[in-house]
């Protein structure tokens, strides 16, 4: 074999290996992330959107809009309540516009203008404690449809 098909081979197994490398550090991220989970679950007994904001732990219909923003990603006051009356039975627009206020001074969630009127979502904070807490690696920007 000549020298320049034994540096092509090294060169070959050199990014081989620098490939499998790159795969077994994604890999062990994935499991540190999965340990952290079973711990936050250990911990508070579920892995719900109210860990990353514990001012909403015990306010089930704070909770419950978080969630209905986390899956809608933006909506208004009309959308909230038509949800959360689907998930809990009963809502008042009242009470949505009430809650909202509260998470806005919290900073949980925002008020953005809407094509037709305030539509709000969850704060970039939120999203980002959150994806930090799951082990997820987004760069926010990435994720554009929570932060129009």
């Amino acid at each position: 074999m000549q020298d320049s098909d034994l540096t092509m081979e090294v060169q070959e197994l050199k990014e081989a290996l620098k490939a499998l490398k790159a795969s077994f550090d994604i890999l062990t991220q994935i499991a540190q992330a999965y340990i952290r989970l079973l711990s936050i679950y250990a911990e508070y007994g579920g892995i719900g959107i109210d860990v990353a904001i514990p001012e909403i732990r015990q306010d089930p219909i704070a909770r419950e809009i978080v969630k209905i923003l986390f899956d809608l990603k933006r909506a208004n006051i009309s959308q909230i309540a038509r949800e959360l009356k689907g998930r809990r039975g009963k809502a008042s627009r009242n009470t949505v516009r009430a809650k909202l206020n509260e998470l806005v001074k919290l900073g949980v969630v925002v008020e953005v203008p809407g094509e037709r009127g305030k539509v709000y979502s969850l704060s970039r904070d939120v999203i980002k404690r959150w994806l930090d807490i799951i082990g997820i690696p987004i760069n926010l920007d990435q994720i554009k449809e929570y932060l129009r």
